[in-house]
């Protein structure tokens, strides 16, 4: 197998500037480089690019896949988490870690397992990753912790460890979350048996209910200093204060209590598995048993057919023969084991008899058990 690496950062909050861009043009010279993204694929050699230090000057997802391992998925969020304390029991040391920046809230939580090229499938569609993943970057800006919780049941293999607190909405569909679950291979079983303990998630507020009241809240200086921002910056202040709205009108998350451990959640997601595969054997079963009465019924009534009229099949064999050509010789040799079954098998080898020299034909009827 050949290696193959994909490298790609994401800005979702706005461009980077023109220093930024520079120092990124500095992390690799093959790589594909705007304000905006960073992609890089490898066939051989290895990206050397520091990683922290692009996301702190302007990337905001990242993601690194290797066939040969490795998965790592970053966000930088600007604010931290809004509940922070609550991210604790989902952290672990072999794969989820939050490093905060040296000063304010900000910092990047990175998702890395342990792995090497037999412990992941082959991904074909890694190309698109870094987009599908950035409403989970959303989604934990707000203090959603659903993606904390699918890494760590993918990550942590300590079959007595407790699960940590169950987010509300496990069951919810959405297609960052499939994807993130795709991508570390948790099996949709393994999630359906967790949000079996999950919280019915509280209905947010829409971003217009939520600018209203942020507005409410300041004063005229302080709008006014808003407005100046979102002028003088249109790229980057209005990405900015919507993130700061949302994350001043979040709750704290609401949990579930994580009482059961991740090999009994294993064992519940291998049962459900086996028992669908056991519904799935015996329909295919069921299907196999129905095709088969089918085809013997349709049997019967083609050789009473053949046995009613026996003339009309010899037609056949003796002018399919007549063309001197395989296709042919196979044809009539399928019409005479018909004939065989229908009338006997004596006024088969009468017809068989009538061509002793056709080597290419006895070879079909070999085949047809004559």
């Amino acid at each position: 197998m050949s290696e193959y690496q994909w490298i790609e950062f994401r800005a979702v909050d706005g461009p980077l500037d023109d220093a930024s861009l520079e120092f990124m043009r500095q992390q690799s010279t093959r790589a594909e480089i705007s304000r905006w993204s960073f992609t890089n694929e490898y066939h051989f050699g290895d990206f050397r690019g520091d990683v922290d230090q692009m996301m702190r000057r302007g990337y905001d997802v990242h993601v690194h896949y290797a066939n040969y391992g490795i998965r790592r998925v970053a966000f930088r969020l600007p604010d931290g988490f809004p509940f922070a304390d609550a991210i604790e029991p989902y952290l672990f040391e072999e794969g989820i870690y939050w490093e905060p920046d040296g000063s304010g809230t900000a910092g990047i939580l990175t998702l890395e397992p342990e792995g090497d090229a037999g412990t992941w499938e082959w991904m074909e569609d890694v190309q698109n990753l870094a987009s599908d993943l950035i409403p989970i970057r959303e989604m934990l800006i707000v203090g959603d912790l659903r993606p904390l919780y699918i890494a760590h049941l993918a990550f942590n293999w300590n079959d007595d460890a407790i699960e940590p607190p169950v987010p509300a909405g496990l069951r919810d569909q959405h297609y960052a979350l499939d994807r993130l679950r795709s991508f570390y291979e948790i099996a949709p079983d393994l999630l359906s048996v967790a949000s079996e303990a999950s919280p019915e998630r509280n209905k947010s507020a829409s971003d217009d209910s939520m600018i209203d009241n942020w507005m409410a809240s300041l004063s005229e200086a302080e709008l006014a200093e808003n407005l100046r921002r979102c002028l003088t910056e249109p790229k980057l202040a209005a990405s900015q204060l919507l993130t700061t709205i949302r994350t001043q009108a979040s709750e704290a998350p609401n949990l579930g209590t994580g009482e059961r451990t991740l090999g009994q959640l294993r064992e519940a997601a291998s049962k459900i598995e086996a028992e669908r595969l056991r519904i799935q054997l015996a329909e295919a079963a069921k299907r196999s048993a129905e095709q088969k009465a089918a085809a013997e019924k349709a049997l019967e009534k083609q050789l009473a057919s053949i046995a009613e009229n026996p003339e009309l099949t010899i037609g056949r064999i003796d002018s399919a023969i007549s063309e001197k050509k395989r296709p042919a010789y196979q044809r009539a040799a399928k019409q005479l084991g018909l004939l065989a079954m229908a009338c006997g098998k004596p006024m088969a080898d009468a017809i068989r008899q009538k061509y002793p020299t056709r080597s290419a034909l006895s070879s079909e009827l070999k085949k047809e058990g004559f």
